[in-house]
């Protein structure tokens, strides 16, 4: 399961087939024996066709409708996966069809009918599920995990080959027991030595090879299990400006199953806590004085269509489809697109077309932002 990558997501921002889209987001509970997720998509459905009473669409849109609701079939076991993301093109017959699935549902089942697909709920999923690291770190042996859209792979398992090649050996009895005693001592205090010493070199070298798994696979986080001493050392190697998270508590013998488990345990707090963070950034950076931040849906808009913004945030609950910015801001606003676009989706399209990273906002982090309307933007200038 892979939702679109930039490239993809740029396009599909950019696909406006004559008649238009019909985007259908689908949130499926699979133990649901009365499948009230399936009613749920019917009656959205119908609303999208009602919305549309002025026969506008017409057949085309209801043709749309039924191919739709054909990939969830009554009486059937569903796709499999837990979310569907689809954008059905408006045509009487055939037409290309694009469907998503993941292991993460969007936050509601969604229809909504427009010139091109509406692509909200598609960012939050994967902004949600983007890709992260986990290592499980002990002292001869680390494991590499990669987490993504809900499901953990396993990467690398590596393993000290040896502990160093001391061994104590047995000798006549002397005639003084406490001086071999010391010489007992010491040389096992050499061998604990040369142990511990070819530990850390091990540890050392797999923070290493995890930093270049890293950038190779573009984490945007790192998750560490292990005793604290051990990951001090494996850390010791890794990028200092990548993000991590140390939990002291050795989990290398543990089947992936129980870490997809432990990780889906602490990504919602680790999010809360990326996203404040971000928050915090942006409002540091635009009452610094130096520029390097927007508040406000206006100001924002103006960054990106100046392709001055790097990073967007935006309140992932905020509805402000179906109404022109101008009647969600309390003090009004720059018109929309030419195409009439929701604010967040004409947000979503700059940021996607001049290759900024976008983040939906929710709870803590987005009620911060209820001052500036829910919207704000780390600048690149």
């Amino acid at each position: 399961m892979a939702l679109p990558g930039a490239e993809k997501l740029k396009q599909l921002a950019g696909w406006t087939p004559p008649n238009g889209v019909l985007s259908v987001y689908v949130a499926v509970e699979p133990g649901d024996r009365r499948a009230a997720w399936r009613v749920e998509l019917v009656d959205r459905l119908r609303e999208a066709l009602g919305s549309q009473a002025d026969g506008r669409s017409g057949l085309p849109l209801r043709a749309a409708a039924e191919r739709a609701l054909e990939r969830f079939p009554e009486h059937r076991p569903p796709p499999e996966g837990r979310g569907h993301a689809g954008f059905v093109e408006v045509t009487e017959k055939g037409g290309r069809e694009l469907w998503y699935p993941s292991r993460i549902p969007p936050r509601a089942t969604e229809v909504a009918y427009g010139h091109r697909p509406y692509l909200r709920p598609l960012i939050e999923i994967a902004d949600v599920g983007a890709r992260i690291g986990v290592a499980g770190v002990s002292g001869d042996q680390v494991r590499l995990w990669e987490w993504e859209l809900g499901v953990l792979s396993e990467l690398d398992d590596w393993e000290i080959l040896t502990t160093g090649d001391w061994k104590e050996r047995k000798a006549q009895r002397p005639s003084d027991p406490a001086r071999v005693q010391g010489a007992k001592a010491s040389g096992r205090e050499q061998h604990d030595q040369r142990v511990e010493a070819h530990r850390e070199r091990f540890l050392k070298d797999a923070g290493t090879r995890t930093s270049a798994r890293a950038g190779e696979r573009g984490w945007r986080d790192l998750l560490v299990f292990g005793e604290n001493e051990h990951v001090r050392h494996f850390t010791h190697a890794l990028d200092r400006h990548e993000p991590r998270h140390v939990y002291g508590k050795n989990v290398v013998s543990e089947p992936s199953s129980r870490i997809a488990e432990r990780v889906g345990e602490l990504l919602p707090e680790l999010s809360r806590e990326r996203e404040l963070k971000l928050v915090e950034t942006v409002k540091e950076s635009a009452y610094s004085g130096k520029e390097r931040g927007s508040l406000g849906p206006q100001e924002t808009l103006e960054a990106l269509g100046q392709g001055r913004v790097e990073h967007l945030l935006f309140d992932a609950e905020r509805d402000y489809r179906g109404r022109g910015i101008e009647e969600s801001l309390s003090y009004g606003g720059p018109p929309l697109g030419e195409d009439g676009l929701p604010v967040t989706e004409l947000m979503i399209e700059q940021a996607l077309e001049t290759g900024a990273r976008v983040t939906p906002l929710v709870g803590d982090a987005a009620a911060a932002l209820d001052e500036h309307d829910g919207v704000a933007a780390l600048l690149r200038y």
